[in-house]
């Protein structure tokens, strides 16, 4: 259940009222550190989620074609190096 600024407000004056001030405020900051403003709501939550699929998307798509392009490059590579060599062995064999 969320609280509203009008309910936290409330059990503020009653803590005030209880307590006295400062240590009502000590307690309200020991609770919320930071104040009210840190409390993430499930709405936030699920956007963070949506957002972090999202990156994580594409970066796995970015990451397959990394690998694709390196997978090709060193392909080429070891087809050229095989081509050099079988040529360097027929030509030292024919004569």
């Amino acid at each position: 259940m969320a609280i509203d600024e009008i309910e936290r407000t409330a059990m503020v004056q009653q803590l005030i009222n209880t307590l006295g001030e400062q240590p009502a405020n000590t307690l309200m900051k020991c609770i919320l550190p930071d104040g009210a403003g840190q409390v993430a709501t499930k709405d936030d939550l699920r956007g963070s989620e949506d957002r972090l699929r999202a990156d994580f998307k594409a970066d796995m798509a970015e990451l397959t074609r990394t690998l694709v392009s390196q997978n090709r490059t060193h392909l080429l590579t070891m087809i050229g190096f095989m081509v050099t060599i079988w040529m360097t062995v027929l030509v030292t064999s024919a004569g």
